[in-house]
């Protein structure tokens, strides 16, 4: 890939870098802070294995640690293959934003798409009810939050109940629109919360 092509690519205003077939990495700033915070993870391993060896396109969500006390943010890392016409490697392009979510449901009510976080929105719940709580609002029932957190489903139901009582609402339904209001549905739990890894894309001639 010529020098002037990778320059262009790291002047997007994007966190962006490029690898090169020998693994040297070229990146912009916002990215090279995301790569540090990145390396503190377990998994961070397995990724520069996989750039470098794989050559394959794949994407990454992970939450990364954020500066001065803020919440930690939900990145997606793209990781793009470049190949000449030859089918000979070049590299890899990436790039990464904020994690954007949107249910099926969601986007035919005409909502717009938006952030999620790993942080509590509040103290109302302990940690095992924010994480049956996040179930609920995708309509599990009690036995299928029970078999998720490997709890029983009896536990499952006290747990439900406090929840109710601390909402101040007697049902399901009532409990789904009281998170809504509240904007609950943009937190996921850390507890449940794990690297991954998809494929992604068709490798690109350059």
């Amino acid at each position: 890939m010529k020098p002037q092509m990778i320059k262009l690519s790291l002047s997007a205003n994007v966190p962006c870098g490029f690898s090169n077939s020998e693994g040297k990495i070229q990146t912009d700033t916002q990215m090279t802070d995301l790569l540090f915070k990145l390396t503190c993870t377990p998994e961070m391993k397995t990724l520069i294995e996989k750039v470098q060896i794989e050559r394959s396109p794949f994407f990454v969500i992970c939450h990364l640690p954020s500066d001065y006390n803020k919440a930690p943010k939900v990145w997606q890392f793209h990781f793009l293959p470049l190949f000449c016409s030859e089918n000979s490697y070049l590299g890899t392009f990436f790039h990464a934003h904020e994690f954007l979510f949107l249910s099926p449901l969601e986007y035919v009510d005409g909502m717009q798409p938006y952030a999620v976080t790993t942080e509590k929105p509040n103290k109302l719940f302990t940690a095992k009810e924010w994480e049956i709580l996040f179930f609920t609002m995708y309509r599990l029932n009690s036995k299928e939050i029970a078999r998720r957190l490997n709890i029983g489903t009896r536990t499952t139901d006290n747990h439900l109940n406090i929840i109710y009582e601390k909402a101040d609402v007697h049902s399901a339904c009532q409990l789904r629109a009281f998170c809504k209001l509240k904007g609950f549905e943009r937190y996921i739990p850390s507890e449940l919360w794990s690297f991954h890894t998809v494929s992604s894309y068709y490798p690109c001639e350059f």
